[in-house]
């Protein structure tokens, strides 16, 4: 039954079902394709870098500043799907495996793929937006979206803005206006019955996968961080130029540190990616991050977006944060802050996410053909691949097919994302 169900046209039908299950990967830029993995891969890592604006200075000599390229790693990972069949099954029944079979797990495995990379990615930001319940009413609002964008929006970030919430969220929002959102062909023809439409310069896709989170009644609302200053001397003279950060610090024993909760970190400033200083604060998100894999199977650890603190007008190591050390420094080797929990304890949020698209890498794989199987391989609708393979056993008249999807996701730039949060 293989050689049916792995006809190019059907399996292409597939990819593109698969596609329309998977909105926010859609929303992504493809970063490793396979052609240009040489050199870029270390069994299960890549590697990219991030670009140094570098600095300016004033007058006509010149006050030249050493590259400090940011080296961005990522893992590939895979998930699959397979099913066994006899050949008295597929000479009984040939047109139904494909339709009954073989779809319903394709889109299963879309849906799992598409989760796992909304969990792995909807937190990792550096801004967020809460609104907490009115009157003990969850109450998300069209400002909600209106102040995702306009963080975004202050950190000078180009590309289209693409916001996503749950159904739930979008709802309460359109009751009180649908009208407010605007259409746009091209995107209803990218996202299909999910897309909402236009409103404060971003496309409002639903996804029903956004997470709900709850912070346990221990949930840390004062945690610590803290800086290590980095210090120059030039002529006799010596400033500080950075800072390095060690980790987020649970204030006690008795508090925790969760999956998702959001700190506002006082005196601590985003620079935006031209390099320029701007006065939008600092938020960190404790969340579950990418640390390895193997075999296509990912390893984890929690903790907080890699921070590179620059002193006031220094650009110090290609900075995405900066201090100003005359209001900020102890006057001591190390200076620890605390951290303003902007979520409740005790309490659940609705997370949804506002980015630009491009701030999402996903890449799609195909794995190399095995002896004696029969296979078929197609990409379909950007980076949707698909490889389907099957087997068969003489003395047993079994046959396996199997469906792999090999990928990569990642957020790239943190400073592309807003992270919402609305009490429910």
């Amino acid at each position: 039954m293989a050689s049916q169900f792995t006809h190019k046209k059907k399996l292409e039908l597939l990819a593109t079902a698969i596609r329309d299950n998977m909105p926010f990967v859609t929303a992504s830029v493809q970063k490793f394709p396979q052609s240009e993995m040489k050199g870029r891969k270390l069994g299960a890592m890549v590697h990219m870098y991030l670009a140094d604006p570098g600095k300016t200075y004033d007058g006509i000599i010149a006050d030249p500043s050493e590259i400090y390229e940011v080296e961005l790693v990522a893992y590939m990972q895979s998930k699959g799907t397979s099913v066994e069949t006899d050949i008295w099954e597929d000479f009984n029944d040939i047109e139904s495996f494909a339709k009954e079979v073989l779809k319903p797990r394709g889109l299963k495995l879309a849906r799992d793929i598409e989760k796992e990379v909304i969990d792995l990615n909807v937190f990792r930001g550096m801004q967020a937006v809460v609104r907490p319940k009115v009157g003990g009413v969850s109450a998300p609002d069209f400002e909600l979206l209106t102040e995702a964008a306009t963080k975004l929006s202050e950190l000078s970030v180009a590309g289209r803005l693409i916001d996503f919430q749950s159904p739930t969220i979008f709802g309460k929002i359109a009751n009180t206006g649908l009208a407010k959102f605007l259409p746009d062909d091209i995107m209803r023809d990218v996202y299909k019955q999910r897309y909402l439409g236009e409103y404060a310069g971003a496309s409002n896709i639903q996804q029903a996968l956004m997470p709900v989170i709850k912070m346990s009644a221990t949930m840390d609302t004062a945690p610590t961080l803290t800086f290590t200053a980095q210090t120059e001397t030039v002529g006799g003279v010596t400033k500080i130029v950075g800072y390095t950060v060690g980790a987020l610090t649970a204030s006690s024993g008795s508090k925790t540190l969760e999956n998702g909760a959001a700190y506002e970190v006082p005196g601590v400033f985003i620079v935006d990616e031209s390099g320029a200083e701007t006065n939008q604060p600092l938020v960190v998100i404790y969340h579950k991050s990418v640390t390895g894999a193997n075999k296509g199977v990912l390893t984890f650890a929690n903790g907080i977006e890699g921070l590179r603190v620059t002193a006031k007008g220094e650009g110090y190591h290609n900075p995405n944060v900066w201090v100003d050390p005359t209001t900020f420094d102890s006057g001591s080797a190390t200076t620890t802050v605390t951290c303003s929990a902007l979520l409740g304890a005790g309490k659940s949020y609705a997370v949804g996410q506002c980015r630009t698209e491009d701030a999402l890498c996903f890449d799609s794989y195909s794995f190399s053909d095995l002896p004696s199987s029969r296979t078929e391989n197609v990409g379909v609708d950007g980076p949707i691949t698909l490889k389907c393979m099957a087997f068969g056993e003489g003395k047993s008249g079994v046959q396996l097919t199997r469906i792999d999807a090999p990928h990569l996701s990642t957020i790239w730039e943190p400073r592309r994302c807003v992270t919402t949060y609305v009490e429910v």
